[in-house]
């Protein structure tokens, strides 16, 4: 298969398939081939996608995935042997919530460098903005795949398995808080890698943090983008929501499958729990005006979620 310029142009300086179109040149195809279709499209992305890169990047598969990477074949090699187990331990943990269907591989694409990386990701990302660093991201669209710049197997494991989890949660149109909040709570169970901490300094920052026009932020998902600490402190809140929500799961499997991102989940939080998620927060600081208020949102520039 050789991709048209048409079917892969390069903008920004990468491969950036149209995938509208393939979509329809596969379906076009009897549904028996789809899966070997979309993975040859996968695998001509990324071998198009190195074309551009400095010598060196690779492509290797497994069963599941493809990684793109710069670095020695062992060191990719265990990468894909933890995908493979992380894969497994999200949809087991997260049965019912978490699924991994559809056509082709899980793709990852591991540059070498802090730059590429940005230059990469800049094309998803709005023109004008500020936005907090990323150490990985899962990019959604027609093919979701994640990206992250090279670091050592411990951080690059962690960066996967949050990674993943966000792969898994794709279908469902859930808020940000609940999303990055199973992230980050599968990236501790698969690695250790982010124990939770609330001890009074910290418990003093949220505190001195969260208002009633913060919150919005949280609700909307704006604040897990923000340039400073609000960010990392809109992440540890979302695992403490995920975790004081997570104890019946089966309500709690229910609530996230409904939960919607247009309300922060608070319909479904009054239909399984019994209560707006505003109660969440008021368990952790005290009461006050903490539940979503959508018609808030961007109220100011007048911009979508």
């Amino acid at each position: 298969m050789n991709p048209s310029s048409e079917m892969m142009p390069v903008l920004d300086g990468f491969p950036r398939p149209a995938w509208e179109l393939i979509i329809k040149e596969i379906e076009a195809s009897p549904e028996s081939t789809w899966q070997a279709r979309w993975t040859q499209w996968a695998r001509q992305w990324i071998n198009a996608t190195i074309g551009v890169l400095p010598p060196g990047y690779r492509l290797i598969e497994s069963e599941h995935f493809f990684v793109m990477s710069a670095q020695e074949e062992r060191f990719t090699r265990l990468l894909l042997q933890f995908l493979s187990r992380a894969r497994y331990g999200i949809l087991s943990t997260l049965e019912g919530i978490a699924l991994d269907d559809g056509f082709g591989p899980h793709v990852l694409l591991m540059f070498d460098d802090q730059e590429s990386y940005y230059r990469y990701i800049a094309h998803f990302y709005p023109e004008e903005g500020a936005f907090g660093l990323s150490s990985g991201i899962f990019l959604g669209g027609a093919y979701g795949h994640f990206a992250f710049p090279f670091v050592e197997m411990t951080e690059a494991e962690a960066t996967a398995a949050h990674e993943l989890t966000h792969a898994c949660l794709r279908h469902l149109p859930i808020p940000t808080w609940l999303n990055e909040g199973l992230a980050m709570t599968m990236e501790d169970e698969l690695c250790g890698s982010q124990p939770l901490r609330m001890d009074n300094e910290r418990m003093h920052e949220h505190r001195s943090f969260w208002n009633a026009s913060t919150i919005q932020e949280y609700w909307s998902g704006d604040a897990f983008n923000r340039p400073d600490e609000g960010m990392e402190l809109s992440y540890e809140l979302a695992r403490y929501c995920v975790r004081a929500l997570a104890h019946d799961y089966s309500a709690f499997s229910a609530f996230a499958n409904e939960a919607d991102m247009s309300d922060a989940g608070d319909s479904a939080a009054i239909q399984h729990f019994g209560g707006s998620v505003g109660g969440l927060i008021a368990q952790f600081f005290g009461d006050g005006d903490w539940s979503p208020k959508p018609d808030r949102w961007h109220a100011e520039d007048g911009s979508g979620v």
